[in-house]
């Protein structure tokens, strides 16, 4: 369903709307693209915390700073294909936000619902394949902004998990960047 079907039908049926449809639509298209944006990008949050917690947990395995923040952004992106979040129905309310809702009947409700979903679900996917080719690509940018060291002697080199849990907190703020970019 495509905003313009939506638009016609609230133009066939003006007692279902109770201000400027094509206002309404545009208002709701903006937000649910941002919100469905913002979803992705703070479960991506998420989904790195839980795996910083594990690391906080891990006992004090030797590795290179450089191959630690290599394996931490491959393993994130590639448990991240894995975990994509799924728009659910009752998310129509908080993608839309109130004021929409409040401005149709419950038979435009039920047309705008149908379609701010299809939106959400196409939205957050192509966000959620941007975070995961985002998240692939950064060890090189991490490694670089954070001088992290290549030393690989067992005296020299960092504890696995202590880099890991800086790697994993820098992917937490930068997904924080993103989801609220204003």
């Amino acid at each position: 369903m495509d905003p313009n079907s939506v638009l016609q039908w609230f133009q066939h049926h003006p007692n279902a709307i109770h201000t400027d449809p094509a206002e309404i639509v545009a208002r709701c298209e903006r937000a649910v693209r941002r919100h469905a944006q913002e979803d992705a990008w703070l479960s991506a949050k998420a989904y790195v915390a839980r795996r910083r917690h594990a690391w906080e947990q891990t006992p004090g395995l030797h590795a290179s700073e450089v191959y630690t923040a290599r394996e931490v952004c491959h393993e994130i992106a590639s448990g991240l294909r894995d975990h994509e979040p799924t728009v659910e129905s009752k998310d129509a309310d908080h993608l839309a936000g109130g004021p929409v809702r409040d401005s149709v009947d419950d038979r435009g409700w039920e047309l705008l619902t149908r379609w701010i979903l299809d939106l959400a679900r196409e939205e957050e996917h192509a966000t959620w394949l941007e975070i995961v080719s985002h998240t692939d690509h950064m060890a090189p940018e991490l490694i670089r902004d954070e001088h992290l060291s290549e030393d690989c002697s067992h005296e020299g080199s960092a504890c696995f998990g202590q880099v890991a849990v800086r790697i994993a907190k820098l992917l937490e703020h930068d997904y924080s960047i993103h989801a609220f970019p204003h």
